[in-house]
């Protein structure tokens, strides 16, 4: 279907003597207009679904497209003086998030997100006369229109960004006053939902599933999930794994911890070493990408975000028949790995360390997976110990 798409766009490129990298918006809407005139003609009305019509063509185009211009569809000239208005306050928002406080392109994304929707909202009264004039009003007005709907946990991120952006508002004198002490979110309790993991038995069914995919997909489906049970890596850690993290003469690898921006050096196991190498031989596709896990369908590039590795799981997870109740992402099986090292007596410092926890704190969550199992083992007071080798993570990590 895309290829037949893509063909009748590429001949109406011809016939009027257009290149790809000659293409511009109004083009492709001047393509969509010729189809649909000769669908008119041919069937003698207009389309049931228009939706799903215009889709069929503008979802192939868009792909080819942005092969060639990275940023396509080209961002429009602002319409507008509050147009152009917010576009300056983002950007400024964007440079104080990124250059001032140092934070990640990820969190840039997020919050730049809701700080749209919020000038969006406020229409008129986001203008550069009448922002000055934001009164606690408004923001009670906002929340009550954005909240209804949202997760707890939803809701404490969204007030999260909007007091980030109220305060750079009022730290660019843009505001007369810091309203973001007046926004109140929900309250997050520390440790307040029990882990999800998933068995034994579903992880061993998910792996057996994968590795019987003997396809360019299935040689990488099978190396991300052996990762994960193997070693309980993050989701970022995985995707973004890249080709010289692998040592193959000293068998280790390096990982760049997502959360705390530090890197350990983990022992390259027999079993995931394999399935590496045989998905670089037979599923890998030559790119100039130095990131190990790439897309199957083109464009032919790394994951630009962690959300197909949930959907590589739940896919194996329908494919195996596993029904799971609750979280069935990459944590499952993170927590997962740290109750079976709970359970082989592994002291809380070594579980932290194969995780890649910065302080104890941040591994306690896991005693909550399995309390029964607290009574069979002792666990140390945390305090400073010796780091631990690479002989010493090579035994946790093959237990």
């Amino acid at each position: 279907m895309h290829l037949s798409a893509l063909g009748e766009f590429l001949a109406y490129l011809r016939e009027r003597n257009l290149t790809l990298k000659a293409v511009c918006p109004s083009d492709v809407g001047d393509f969509l207009r010729t189809r649909l005139k000769k669908f008119r003609r041919q069937y003698g009305r207009l389309p049931k679904d228009a939706d799903s019509w215009r889709h069929r063509y503008t979802g192939p185009i868009r792909r080819l497209l942005r092969i060639i211009f990275p940023s396509w569809p080209p961002l429009k000239p602002p319409g507008s003086a509050r147009e152009r208005f917010h576009r300056e306050l983002l950007q400024g928002y964007g440079h104080w998030l990124t250059e001032v406080h140092g934070l990640s392109e990820k969190t840039l994304y997020k919050n730049s997100r809701i700080a749209r929707v919020f000038l969006l909202w406020l229409k008129r009264r986001a203008d550069r006369e009448s922002l000055p004039l934001l009164s606690i009003t408004d923001i009670d007005g906002y929340l009550a229109w954005r909240m209804p709907g949202l997760r707890r946990a939803s809701r404490y991120g969204e007030c999260q960004c909007l007091r980030s952006f109220l305060r750079y508002l009022h730290a660019a004198k843009l505001l007369r006053r810091d309203l973001s002490v007046a926004v109140s979110g929900p309250i997050i309790y520390k440790y307040d939902e029990i882990p999800r993991a998933f068995t034994e038995a579903q992880i061993k069914t998910l792996l057996a599933v994968a590795r019987r995919d003997r396809s360019s997909q299935g040689f990488r489906d099978y190396a991300i999930l052996l990762l994960l049970a193997t070693y309980g890596l993050r989701a970022g850690e995985v995707a973004w794994l890249r080709l010289e993290d692998i040592d193959w003469r000293r068998e280790y690898l390096r990982i760049r911890r997502s959360k705390t921006g530090g890197e350990s050096f983990l022992p390259l196991v027999p079993s995931v070493g394999r399935a590496l190498l045989n998905y670089l031989k037979q599923g890998r596709p030559k790119t100039r990408f130095r990131e190990i896990f790439l897309r199957v369908r083109a464009p032919l590039k790394p994951f630009s975000t962690v959300s197909p590795l949930d959907a590589i799981i739940l896919s194996r997870m329908k494919e195996a028949g596993i029904e799971v109740r609750g979280r069935h992402g990459t944590h499952a099986f993170r927590f997962a790995r740290a109750m079976s090292m709970l359970r082989a007596s592994v002291s809380l410092k070594s579980i932290g360390d194969l995780l890649g926890h910065s302080s104890a704190a941040s591994t306690e969550v896991y005693l909550r997976l399995e309390s029964n199992d607290l009574r069979a083992i002792s666990l140390e007071v945390p305090g400073k110990e010796p780091d631990a080798n690479l002989a010493r993570q090579r035994r946790i990590a093959a237990q």
